[in-house]
């Protein structure tokens, strides 16, 4: 009898367990947007293009790239969940991991949007933009509400768009999102298009990244000053100014994501050091100087390998990357390797200094590392 009984009970754990993991409890998900306004969201670019009535998000103002909208706060592992509906002909998309300055769609991931279903290969709807075509074609027609269902959670990425997968991939095996942002803002790109959203929805998964911001916003409390360049601290933002001079941590380390924004004015000169001990070993800077045909423009591993192109502007934020993990070494820029070597024979452990190295001014925001290892 007592065998029979629990028999009986774990056929019924066998039903009831599964079904229970595989639902998604709908009170797990938290509304992103409140139906009412932008409250929780950002404008980046010019303001008054989106509007929100009766709980539909509108671009009825649309300005152009590289306007976009996104949310306050950053995201790592998730599932989103919306509904959007575009009129007529559009484009735009929905970024995930979204860096706050630079290239969008190339640091964080861009599931790009169209209002029809041709083959446009890693351009058409459901695409990882640039990067993956989708696996079937499943948008509905203009004026028709689409269902749109997107998980990261590194390294898996899925995407549904209508009852059907459209991506289903191991981030970790694709070069070319190996080292995207795996964490960023959520947001909607502004391509000149109307296009309408409704029913944000987000269910928050464990972080598993592990990032030490290195800068407190108000002071240089971890940092120590050298040279005869001009710091200070504006508006939460590293500014150095005229002359040769370093900004050093006070820590070393090794196997190691650094990231920074950086905007450098006109023939600024610059560069961001790893594995730093001294004025006289001061390990690899990752050039800042955007001259276009300068033997080591910005991104160049000075003086071992030069950056493939240049992928900044004066005037401008973008994105600085740097990966140092024993021998090898890689500078990515708004998102683009633009240089690598494996050939790195100086020891894989030391300070990080940013580098003033001429008139004008650099400005660095937000300055992180996280270990490789």
């Amino acid at each position: 009898m007592l065998l029979k009984k629990s028999l009986t009970l774990k056929l019924w754990l066998a039903i009831l367990v599964p079904a229970t993991i595989c639902a998604q409890d709908p009170a797990e998900f938290k509304p992103l947007m409140n139906g009412q306004n932008l409250t929780g969201w950002i404008e980046m670019g010019e303001r008054g293009v989106y509007s929100v009535s009766d709980g539909v998000l509108t671009a009825e103002k649309p300005a152009n790239y590289p306007n976009w909208l996104r949310t306050e706060k950053e995201f790592e592992n998730f599932t989103l969940k919306l509904e959007y509906r575009v009129p007529g002909w559009c484009e735009s998309g929905v970024l995930i991991h979204a860096p706050l300055h630079g290239r969008l769609s190339r640091a964080g991931l861009k599931i790009h949007l169209r209002h029809n279903d041709l083959d446009e290969g890693d351009r058409s709807v459901g695409s990882v933009y640039d990067v993956l075509a989708p696996l079937v074609r499943s948008p509905r027609q203009p004026d028709e509400w689409n269902e749109l269902q997107i998980t990261s959670d590194w390294p898996k990425l899925e995407v549904i768009l209508n009852g059907e997968t459209v991506q289903d991939v191991n981030m970790e095996l694709v070069p070319e999102l190996r080292h995207r942002l795996r964490r960023g803002y959520v947001g909607i790109q502004d391509l000149n298009c109307k296009i309408q959203f409704r029913n944000f929805a987000i269910r928050e998964l464990p972080d598993k990244e592990q990032w030490r911001n290195l800068f407190n916003g108000q002071d240089f409390g971890g940092w120590e000053v050298r040279g005869p360049a001009e710091w200070s601290v504006e508006e939460g933002r590293i500014i150095a100014r005229n002359g040769d001079g370093y900004l050093i941590t006070e820590d070393s380390f090794g196997a190691f994501e650094f990231q920074v924004y950086v905007r450098a004015s006109s023939k600024a000169n610059g560069g961001i050091f790893t594995r730093w001990h001294s004025r006289e070993d001061r390990g690899y800077e990752s050039q800042i100087y955007n001259i276009a045909d300068a033997t080591n423009p910005t991104g160049s591993i000075y003086e071992v390998v030069p950056a493939s192109d240049l992928e900044s502007r004066d005037g401008e934020w973008f994105l600085v990357q740097i990966l140092s993990d024993g021998q090898y070494g890689a500078v990515f820029i708004d998102g683009k390797k633009v240089a690598e070597s494996f050939e790195l024979s100086k020891p894989d452990f030391g300070q990080i200094a940013l580098q003033m190295h001429s008139r004008g001014q650099i400005e660095f925001l937000n300055p992180r590392i996280k270990p490789l290892r």
